[in-house]
């Protein structure tokens, strides 16, 4: 489970079940080991002192070392219980099982090192500024190569060396002696790690710090892989442990070669650092974690105190939640139980409890809080919060007023918005004062110069005061918003008529008129028509652009409304009669003046007239662009629109089918084309008229029908049901039609207007018909309605058909026979002689008779007669 996913699961967790009591012990434990420095990857620490001494990490046993090393990377574990301890001025092998120390033949210089030793061949290879020599662990030289740049040895288990050297992998001998070229690769080898239980090398190079390469001697094969600045590597059962820096992020990652798993986890603030085979946070060496470990190990404390507040109101309890960030990036949560809390330095009250914190004075609380070895430190602001509020600010002058708590100081501030630009503008300056509020709470502020709609009020609690409140900032309204009535009218705004306004007869208007940055503030009379007209103030004439404010005196600022005036003349007073269209031929403009137009269409002049309507020369396209303009001394004033498509109006009012078509009336906008789709491929109609149209479609289709103006149409879709239309077929002699229709229907069979039958079709469309025999040539029509659907046939009534049948011949035996007739209707009779033995009326093409059984030889006659008189006799004998 991913990070984000484990952080929501327990958020849920503490939301729906608060009382749950989730621990913060899915994590990884560090193993304790002895104090000192891990020697390579064994399992002895090194300590310093004298004497100094190697500890076991699992056993404690303590083992005095035969000379001073100094440093634990002047001891080098060979395996089999030696180490190589590295003295000055010799070389000294060590067998810590017997104690027995044995002086090695080479110089312990600070030019020669121990690169590496093969328990199995029992060599070792040694390095100084100019070869590598191979040696025995007594410490005979068994062969000596030289040293150059970019080339790297290791010791191979069937007594050669592996060298990377040249661009090449090559099997050497002890002396130098190619024996195999192996592989290649380019760039030059920094350094090799021979992971032994592997087979593999890992390699650094000098001149790529972007990769790391793994070379498997197995296979023959090079790994490479993204890995910049590759430290702290570490190999375990198959799994490369290693940390990476990628820009300004130190990762921590684990490779599986076999199965190419790559993970990783950015660890910037852990401070992770190698100790031998583990891993350790910080100087903590005797905590450790094994590489897989690792990953469940907290390394960050996080601790989270939310608020609805800009600070932390004093008094009130704060839910404290915290969560250990393990280094995988998993986030535990941790119960209130393990957590402590405490001041960094002051000794500020406080009380935390149950897991809530809460701060009980007005201060800057630097709280510490703490799970296991884990701090985390918060800055916690509190204060004693009290009501404020702002009444809306209107108009152009004040005043500014609010509630807060009683007696207390309020700053108050006026200051121009972002997009007043002007410095200089005297209505913008920054205003500012302190008031007190009163009993009540209520506080009052006027300023003392007028300043401009859209600056912003901002409010909040005066400096010296013992409370707080959330500041609250405020955009007077602006010039072009406020037009709700104030009991004044503006009937001019133009430079030549001036601005004037109406009101009741003789009432005192407040007016501020601005041009620019100046600005002049008077009080002026209505006449008694109500009216006052202002041309120009003392200083500053009305002109294009001269803004002017105004109210009555007694109403309150929020009153003041705005007027600007934008020309020099009255505009011309002209709009559309109606909105051109698509497919309009003309276009028509009211006006209260009469003055010549000028027509545009698409930018190009296409008439100037008077007379309205104007007629184009070809109908409006989908987007043309219609203007529309008129002058008025020197201002030009338009109309102009961009014709657009719109969406017709369709429906289906009938659908009339047959098997093999389907006629639709419908109603449309008239300028609209119509397509119609059958299970949606377009079909080609024929158009009875501009409502009706026959397509191609059969019963069970679905027709869907298409209106367009433009860019814009309308679908409407009819199912055809689902039935098979019997064609009607009646004679003289039928009083029974059975047939199908559109399911559901109404069925009605006429001649003429005569209603002869009615019914009504079941769900699958089957219909029965009664009816009295109808004259030869009668007209008759069948209707099938059913909602939008109709089925209609017509025929004439024709002569009925001579009847005829075939019979079974009886046998003595026999009690029956069967006649089969061409209709379905009449009378059989069965006689013997002038007796009847049977009669029955026909119904079907199939009829049987009953009778008693007669002698061998005996004749008898069957005769079918049709309700019209028609008749077939056969004679027959008994077998």
């Amino acid at each position: 489970m991913n990070k984000w996913l484990w952080s929501i699961l327990v958020v849920l967790v503490m939301v729906a079940a608060p009382g749950l009591d989730v621990r913060a012990d899915s994590y990884a434990k560090p193993e304790i080991i002895p104090a000192g420095e891990v020697v390579g990857n064994s399992e002895y620490v090194w300590r310093s002192g004298d004497p100094e001494t190697l500890v076991h990490v699992k056993t404690g046993e303590v083992y005095t070392l035969p000379i001073r090393v100094s440093a634990a990377y002047n001891i080098y574990a060979i395996g089999d219980g030696r180490f190589m301890l590295k003295g000055w001025p010799e070389w000294v092998m060590w067998d810590i099982r017997t104690n027995v120390a044995t002086t090695f033949p080479i110089e312990a210089g600070s030019e020669n090192r121990l690169v590496s030793t093969n328990v199995t061949t029992g060599m070792m290879l040694w390095a100084d500024d100019e070869k590598y020599i191979i040696t025995s662990m007594s410490g005979d030289i068994r062969g000596s190569l030289t040293k150059g740049s970019g080339q790297v040895y290791s010791l191979l288990d069937d007594g050669n060396v592996l060298a990377f050297a040249g661009g090449q992998v090559t099997k050497r001998t002890v002396t130098g002696e190619v024996l195999e070229t192996i592989s290649s690769y380019s760039g030059q080898v920094k350094w090799a790690r021979h992971i032994k239980e592997a087979n593999q090398w890992f390699v650094i190079k000098s001149d790529d710090s972007e990769h790391m390469f793994i070379f498997d001697l197995a296979t023959k094969r090079w790994i490479e892989k993204d890995a910049p600045d590759v430290s702290n590597l570490t190999w375990k059962d198959g799994t490369y442990y290693f940390m990476t820096r990628e820009m300004y992020t130190t990762f921590y990652v684990s490779y599986n070669v076999s199965t190419n798993e790559w993970k990783e986890a950015p660890i910037d603030d852990a401070d992770i650092r190698q100790h031998g085979p583990w891993y350790v946070f910080g100087m903590k060496k005797t905590e450790v974690y094994t590489p897989e470990s690792l990953w469940k190990a907290p390394w960050q404390l996080n601790i989270n105190v939310p608020k609805t507040t800009t600070r932390y109101e004093v008094g009130r309890p704060y839910e404290v939640s915290g969560t250990a960030t393990l280094v995988d990036g998993t986030a535990l949560p941790i119960p209130w139980t393990e957590l402590t809390a405490r001041l960094a330095y002051q000794d500020d009250p406080f009380v935390w409890e149950q897991g809530k914190l809460t701060l009980q004075t007005n201060e800057s609380y630097d709280m510490i809080f703490k799970w296991n070895d884990f701090e985390r430190r918060l800055d916690l602001w509190a204060s004693k919060y009290v009501p404020l509020t702002l009444d809306p600010p209107t108009g152009v002058l004040g005043p500014i007023s609010g509630k807060t708590a009683p007696n207390t100081p309020v700053f108050v501030s006026v200051t121009k918005n972002l997009y007043q630009s002007n410095s200089s503008d005297s209505l913008l300056n920054y205003q500012s004062t302190t008031v007190q509020s009163d009993e009540s709470g209520r506080y009052t502020w006027q300023p003392a110069r007028w300043f401009t709609p859209g600056s912003r009020v901002t409010v909040k609690i005066g400096s010296k005061s013992g409370v707080y409140a959330e500041p609250i900032e405020l955009q007077t309204v602006k010039e072009s918003e406020e037009t709700s009535p104030n009991g004044i009218s503006v009937l001019t705004k133009t430079v030549t008529s001036g601005v004037t306004l109406k009101t009741t007869p003789n009432a005192s208007v407040d007016v501020l008129i601005r041009s620019g940055k100046y600005y002049e503030i008077s009080n002026e009379q209505a006449d008694e028509d109500g009216l006052i007209s202002i041309k120009e103030f003392n200083t500053m004439p009305v002109d294009i652009g001269t803004k002017v404010y105004f109210k009555l005196k007694e109403a309150p600022a929020s009153a003041f409304r705005l007027t600007t005036v934008e020309t020099r003349v009255e505009p011309p007073v002209f709009t559309w009669t109606r909105t051109p269209l698509i497919y309009d031929k003309s276009i028509n403009v009211t006006s209260n003046t009469d003055q010549a137009y000028r027509i545009y269409r698409n930018g190009m002049h296409v008439a100037t007239t008077r007379a309205m309507p104007y007629t184009f020369d070809t109908p409006l396209k989908e987007g043309d662009v219609i203007l529309v303009t008129r002058s008025s001394g020197d201002a030009t004033y338009e109309l102009t629109k961009t014709v657009r498509a719109f969406t017709p109006t369709l429906s289906v009012t009938d659908t009339l089918m047959t098997k093999t078509q389907a006629t639709l009336s419908i109603k449309k906008t008239s300028t609209a084309t119509v397509r119609f789709y059958v299970n949606d491929k377009l079909v080609t109609a024929k158009r009875l008229s501009t409502t009706r149209y026959t397509i191609p479609a059969k019963p069970g289709d679905v027709i869907r029908v298409r209106a367009a103006v433009g860019s814009k149409s309308r679908d409407v879709s009819v199912n055809l049901p689902k039935t098979s239309l019997s064609t009607l077929s009646i004679n003289d002699e039928k009083s029974l039609w059975v047939g199908y229709v559109i399911p559901n229907s109404t069925v009605t069979l006429k001649n003429g207007s005569k209603v002869l039958a009615t019914a009504k079709a079941s769900s699958t469309g089957r219909v029965t018909l009664r009816f009295t025999r109808q004259p030869i040539n009668g007209t008759l029509s069948l209707t099938s309605q059913g909602g939008l659907f109709r089925h209609v046939q017509t025929l004439k009534v024709t002569v009925g058909p001579t009847p005829t049948f075939v019979t079974t011949i009886p046998s003595s035996a026999s009690k029956t026979l069967k006649a089969t007739s061409n209709v379905a209707y009449g009378t059989l009779t069965l006689t013997r002689g002038s007796t009847v033995l049977t009669k029955k009326t026909v119904t079907a093409t199939s009829t049987t008779l009953s009778f008693a059984s007669q002698k061998k030889g005996t004749k008898l006659t069957l005769r079918l007669v049709t309700p019209q008189g028609r008749s077939v006799t056969k004679t027959i004998y008994v077998r």
